[in-house]
Parts: structure tokens; C-alpha cells; sequence
């Protein structure tokens, strides 16, 4: 009579099988999830990117009053506090600071803008979209 050494090497190779391809499909899951964290981050920067672009447009229409535009904190002036309200809706835990140089005191004024924008996502470190633009009248 013979006996077969090999009886149940299908089944170890089923298992092998089954093995490798968890691991695979784990490994796309773990690539998809940090794709999508990715995706957010960029979203956020392309957001703080408009907001700094929007208010360098605002200020740029309004040359004449470039001073009225410095915040660093506490109570923003009021052409400031609209822009504020945006930034904190938009982005988590965001912020914003703005520094505006002004060239001359006198009409026509050209000067240097500074705005700043930073964000924080719960248990990640901070970041923060800074952008330096010279406004001429």
C-alpha cells in the first residue's frame, strides 16, 4: 500500500494565499487613508491660499488705507473682522494676522502686505500660509 506524504499541502497553500492577499488589501486600505488625509491637507492649503489672495485684492482696492489693515491680534479693526469671520469658518481652529508697511504717508501710497493664515487640525501640528505682496496705488 502506498501512502501519500503530500495530503493537505492545497489547503496550506489556500492559507499562504489568503495570507498574502489580506495583507494587500490592507496595505491599499492603509494607502487610501493616507491619500485622503493628503487630499484634506491640500484642500486646506488651497483654501488659505484664496483667503490670503482675496484680502491682498481687497487691499489693493482700498491702497488709500493700507494702515487700517495691521492686525496681530485682539480686537481686529473693522475692515479686518469680516475677512476673521472667514478664516475661523473655513479652516479648523484658523486664524490670521496681517502686517501692512506703508512706503509714503501720503497719497499716492504704496506699501508691503503681509497676511498670514494658520490652521490646526486636532493632533497634528499647526500650519500656517504666509504671503508677502507689494501693493502700489
Amino acid at each position: 500500500m502506498r501512502t501519500n506524504n503530500q495530503n493537505g499541502s492545497v489547503l496550506l497553500e489556500a492559507l499562504v494565499s489568503m495570507l498574502i492577499f489580506s495583507f494587500g488589501v490592507l496595505a491599499l486600505f492603509g494607502m487610501q487613508a493616507v491619500a485622503i488625509k493628503n487630499m484634506s491637507q491640500a484642500n486646506y492649503r488651497a483654501t488659505a491660499v484664496y483667503l490670503t489672495s482675496q484680502l491682498i485684492g481687497t487691499v489693493q482696492g482700498d491702497i488709500n488705507h493700507l494702515a487700517d489693515y495691521n492686525y496681530a491680534s485682539g480686537t481686529a479693526p473693522a475692515k479686518v473682522q469680516a475677512w476673521l469671520d472667514q478664516v475661523a469658518a473655513v479652516l479648523p481652529n484658523g486664524s490670521g494676522t496681517i502686517a501692512a508697511v506703508e512706503d509714503s504717508p501720503t497719497p499716492p501710497k504704496n506699501g508691503t502686505l503681509t497676511v498670514t493664515v494658520t490652521w490646526q487640525l486636532p493632533n497634528q501640528p499647526a500650519n500656517r500660509q504666509s504671503v508677502s505682496s507689494y501693493v502700489a496705488y
